[in-house]
């Protein structure tokens, strides 16, 4: 059986030395920082609803964004029982349904509009996501430098939490502070062996002009004061 992790690592740049911090590797980009425009009431609501999935439930269950073959999944599977976690083992909570505050952050960013995916993370206490690479070239074959994926933290660090991005170990971040990070090359996990929630917004596609432009602004701006986005209301 093939190894998704091996697959991986091969397409790697990624120096795979646990002694080393490489400052172009084992380190997450911070681009700045949104003024929070969601409100209690929407979060409580998003971890009130979303919903515990495993590496082959993670896909959208209403229209899967990008489709998988089994053959992935296979790969992926066979990994999490090499390394004990077992496949069915369940790594964060998802909700796709991403109330307009959020969308309106997504927007803003303005990725190639046919081809965004905007969903929140809901890892609760006792919940690993395991080390792996992404697989996002799958949003531009021809391109896949052109592809981005930002994380937006809609909660406040707490003790416990962590995300890993090859040997270092990122926390203590603040609501709405936004990262980003070489997907094509770092191996990364997060995990959350605390007592609270950790709720992320995750926006992936492919880079245009003005989203270059839009993080441009952000990185301007930070760490001074925060950007806030526009929000708009359906009438």
């Amino acid at each position: 059986m093939k190894s998704s992790w091996e697959q991986t690592k091969k397409r790697s740049r990624y120096h795979f030395n646990n002694s080393i911090i490489h400052p172009e590797y084992d380190t997450v980009d911070i681009i700045g920082s949104i003024q929070p425009t969601w409100t209690e009431e929407e979060l409580e609501k998003i971890i009130e609803e979303s919903k515990a999935v495993t590496w082959r439930t993670r896909g959208n269950p209403a229209k899967e964004a990008k489709v998988r073959g089994e053959d992935e999944f296979k790969t992926e599977e066979y990994d999490l029982e090499q390394q004990g976690y077992g496949k069915d083992y369940e790594v964060t909570n998802l909700n796709w349904e991403v109330p307009q505050s959020l969308l309106d952050i997504a927007n803003a960013f303005e990725l190639e509009p046919s081809n965004m995916m905007a969903r929140v993370h809901v890892q609760h206490p006792g919940q690993v996501w395991n080390l792996h690479m992404d697989k996002l070239e799958k949003w531009c074959p021809e391109e896949p430098h052109t592809v981005v994926r930002y994380m937006v933290a809609l909660t406040e660090w707490q003790p416990g939490q962590f995300w890993s991005y090859g040997n270092y170990n990122h926390s203590g971040w603040h609501e709405g502070e936004v990262t980003t990070f070489d997907w094509q090359n770092v191996p990364h996990s997060t995990a959350n062996a605390g007592h609270h929630p950790r709720v992320t917004l995750q926006i992936t596609g492919v880079r245009t002009k003005e989203t270059s432009l839009f993080e441009s602004k952000l990185r301007n701006l930070y760490p001074k004061k925060s950007y806030a986005v526009k929000r708009t209301f359906n009438r």
